[in-house]
């Protein structure tokens, strides 16, 4: 029976072999078919009941816009309308560093606050009717979930930036067909909305805009209970607020007990973290940017706007749409939005660039040797012999890092001195690797891979 192979598709290709996203597309785009459900705090769809043949087109769907399958970016991004062209960042109009003039939001925000701020715009000018962001739930600890809400005071109190696997696909099919709505995800999300949109352009007309978030490195939940423990704190029953980039950009990771003890941790700090808790999917894209979204938005990393302080967004606006409502909100004084090229847009994140463009082909090939993986349409035309060694010492310090009893010792040690060890060797590293993956980036050629993955779209 076709639905039960398409189910056994899903199992065999993306979840058996840990390839799955943890996006929720399967529980959103079925009827009651699966629920996100976690195994060991990591979210995994699983099976409810049994598939019949009503499932078939649903299931046809999510196997044609699962993340944990992979995407034909190169295809897909000839499918938009875009001006310039970018293996690295993504085709796209023009390129911005952006900050709100809005002094509650930008203090509000993870950086310079254009993602509130172009939410807010939307509903105003009643370009959509509902915004679809992922937003904490009330009066609990590291529970997220998706916010449908055209209310403009939720908007501007959203969560800042979350660093946990969560769904925001789960509640596709709760959205309205007759209202419009405008998406806030990860790269993965846009890029399944993008697909939907693509091949059935009717049936998700209602999904109107796509915005991304710069993702990328993405931690497993149990990184908060980690760093807690190295506090003397066992349980997240102590906590009453966590807050991931509190204060002035780039922020600290601030948490508040419920005896009003105040634990603080600078940015690059916690990022000591990412080994112990690095989520697989993070590692297997070459997305940082949210190549298939309508905009783009990340933290503006530069020497000159990080010793200003507050916070600033680099920005790439990919369709025609988004460059005129930023054009807008900069002639109002809403916005302040300055254009860059390429090579600046690039610069900033260049480390990460390299890390999934790169980097996400060689762990994909090593993945390949124990089972199926995500297929793309692109890779690189040649990569060192360093740069393979490179990713065979960071291959190893993640697998050494994420086994339960490494972890259990490194919880009994204190954040901050693992904190600043970390971001010590975090520099060493850069300024020995840099130039390998430097010469790899600006110098390589990206070029098509024809594979059956690609052919699904024609």
């Amino acid at each position: 029976m076709e639905q039960k192979i398409l189910v056994k598709k899903i199992f065999q290709e993306v979840i058996k072999p840990g390839n799955c996203f943890h996006c929720g597309l399967c529980e959103g785009m079925s009827n009651n078919l699966f629920k996100m459900k976690e195994v060991d705090k990591i979210p995994i769809p699983k099976l409810i009941r049994k598939p019949n043949e009503k499932d078939i087109p649903d299931l046809k769907k999510i196997i044609l816009a699962c993340p944990g399958r992979g995407y034909p970016y190169n295809y897909l991004s000839k499918k938009m309308k875009h001006r310039k062209k970018s293996k690295l960042i993504g085709n796209y109009n023009d390129l911005y560093i952006s900050s709100s003039n809005r002094k509650l939001i930008r203090e509000k925000a993870s950086s310079g606050g254009l993602v509130r701020t172009l939410l807010i715009e939307l509903i105003k000018s009643k370009k959509v009717d509902y915004v679809c962001v992922l937003d904490k739930k009330k009066k609990t600890i590291l529970n997220f979930d998706v916010l449908i809400t055209k209310n403009l005071n939720k908007i501007t109190n959203l969560s800042q930036s979350i660093y946990q696997t969560t769904p925001l696909l789960h509640k596709l099919k709760f959205l309205k067909k007759n209202k419009s709505y405008v998406f806030v995800g990860l790269p993965e999300h846009v890029a399944s909305l993008r697909v939907l949109k693509i091949k059935y352009p009717k049936e998700f007309a209602h999904i109107k805009y796509l915005i991304s978030i710069y993702s990328g490195t993405n931690m497993y939940p149990g990184a908060i209970e980690f760093y807690l423990k190295g506090n003397g704190i066992n349980s997240l029953q102590e906590i009453s607020k966590i807050d991931w980039r509190h204060g002035e950009w780039p922020g600290k990771l601030r948490i508040v007990t419920k005896n009003k003890k105040i634990l603080s941790l600078k940015k690059f700090y916690y990022n000591y973290l990412i080994p112990f808790f690095i989520s697989k999917n993070c590692l297997i894209t070459p997305d940082f940017t949210g190549e298939l979204s309508d905009i783009s938005i990340g933290d503006a990393w530069n020497p000159t706007l990080e010793n200003k302080g507050y916070g600033y967004s680099v920005v790439i606006s990919r369709s025609a749409s988004f460059s005129n409502i930023l054009k807008s909100l900069n002639k109002r004084k809403i916005i302040n939005s300055n254009l860059i090229d390429l090579k600046s847009t690039v610069k900033m994140h260049a480390h990460m660039i390299e890390f999934k463009k790169i980097g996400s082909y060689l762990r994909i090939k090593h993945f390949k040797k124990f089972g199926p993986v995500p297929l793309y349409d692109l890779k690189p035309n040649f990569v060192s012999n360093k740069r393979k060694l490179i990713e065979d010492i960071i291959r190893i310090v993640i697998l050494i890092s994420s086994m339960k009893y490494i972890k259990k010792i490194f919880s009994f040690i204190g954040s901050n001195i693992l904190g600043l060890i970390f971001q010590h060797i975090r520099k060493i590293w850069k300024s020995l690797t840099k130039p390998a993956k430097r010469q790899g980036l600006t110098q390589n050629k990206f070029i098509p891979v024809n594979n059956k993955r690609l052919k699904e779209f024609f």
